[in-house]
C-alpha cells in the first residue's frame, strides 16, 4: 500500500516520499504535512585501533539515507521503503522521536569512528613524516564533505519541524535532538579541520625537505661552477696560458682552482648567513 487511507497525498508529495535520495525538507499541506530527513551513514558499525591497522576498516562505505513520514491530525505515518507501503507509528511523535534519535546516535557513532582513523593517521604519520596515506585522506574527507552539507541541511529542516509544531511533553526531547545534530555537525567540521591541518603539515614537512634539497644542490654548484670554469679554461688548445711553462704548473693551477673555490663558497656563505 502507497497511499494512507483518509489522507489524500498530492502526487508530487508522494514522488518526494518515495525519492531514496531526496534530501531533508519540512512542508506542510492542507490535510498533512511531509516530513523528509536525510541523514549519513557513513561505516557499517564502530572500528578499534586494531581493525585500522587493515585497509578493509577504511574502504569507502558511505551512505545517505532518506527517512519519510506523513503527519496528520489522527497520526504519524512512516513509509518503509523495503516494502513500499506506510506504517502507522502507534506511539505518533514518541515512536517518531525514538526513530530519529537512533540514526542521530549512528551518525554521532560513525563521526567519532572518523575521528579515530583520522587520529590514526596522525599517529602514523608523525612516528615517519615522510609519508602520508593520501588514498585514505581522499576518502575521509570526501565523506566529511558531503556529510556536513546533509547535515546542515537536516539540521534547518528538523529546526523548521519543531518551530511549527508544539510538543508538550517531548519539547526537551527533541531539543535533545536538535543538539545532537548539532553536535554532529560540529564535529563534522573539526574533523574536516584536522584532516585540512594533517595535509598543511605534510605539504610544510615536503616542502622543508625540498628547500634543504636545493640548499645543498646550491651548495655543490657553487663548489663544483668554478672549478669547471677553470677546467675549461686551462683546457683550451690556445698558447700563453697561465703555468704552461712551469714544471709544476699542474700543480699551481690546481692550487689556484681551490683557492678561487674556497674564496667564492665562503662569500656566498657569507652572504647566506649575513641575509
Amino acid at each position: 500500500m502507497t497511499s494512507i487511507p483518509n489522507i489524500p497525498i498530492h502526487e508530487l508529495h508522494l514522488k518526494d516520499i518515495k525519492n531514496p535520495i531526496h534530501p531533508s525538507m519540512y512542508e506542510a499541506a492542507t490535510a498533512y504535512q511531509v516530513l523528509i530527513i536525510r541523514l549519513p551513514e557513513l561505516w557499517e558499525g564502530r572500528s578499534n585501533i586494531l581493525s585500522l591497522r587493515t585497509n578493509e576498516a577504511w574502504e569507502n562505505k558511505g551512505r545517505y539515507h532518506s527517512y519519510s513520514f506523513v503527519l496528520n491530525e489522527n497520526g504519524i505515518y512512516y513509509f518503509n521503503r523495503k516494502t513500499t507501503s506506510f506504517e502507522a507509528l502507534h506511539n505518533n511523535l514518541t515512536d517518531l522521536y525514538r526513530f530519529l534519535n537512533e540514526k542521530i546516535d549512528h551518525l554521532m557513532d560513525d563521526l567519532s569512528m572518523a575521528q579515530d582513523k583520522i587520529a590514526f593517521m596522525e599517529e602514523v604519520f608523525f612516528k615517519d613524516s615522510n609519508t602520508l596515506p593520501m588514498q585514505r585522506w581522499h576518502t575521509l574527507k570526501k565523506e566529511l564533505s558531503r556529510s556536513e552539507r546533509v547535515i546542515i541541511k537536516a539540521l534547518d529542516t528538523l529546526q523548521l519541524f519543531i518551530a511549527k509544531k508544539n510538543y508538550h511533553e517531548l519539547h526537551n526531547e527533541f531539543n535533545d535532538l536538535n543538539e545532537h545534530l548539532e553536535r554532529s555537525l560540529r564535529n563534522t567540521i573539526s574533523a574536516k579541520d584536522q584532516l585540512d591541518d594533517l595535509y598543511r603539515y605534510y605539504n610544510l614537512r615536503s616542502s622543508d625537505r625540498m628547500n634543504r634539497s636545493i640548499y645543498i644542490l646550491t651548495i655543490v654548484s657553487v663548489i663544483f661552477l668554478p672549478l669547471n670554469l677553470a677546467v675549461g679554461f686551462f683546457g683550451m688548445n690556445t698558447g700563453g696560458l697561465p703555468f704552461q711553462d712551469i714544471n709544476n704548473g699542474t700543480f699551481y693551477a690546481f692550487e689556484s682552482m681551490i683557492a678561487f673555490t674556497v674564496v667564492l663558497v665562503g662569500t656566498v656563505l657569507w652572504k647566506i648567513k649575513k641575509a
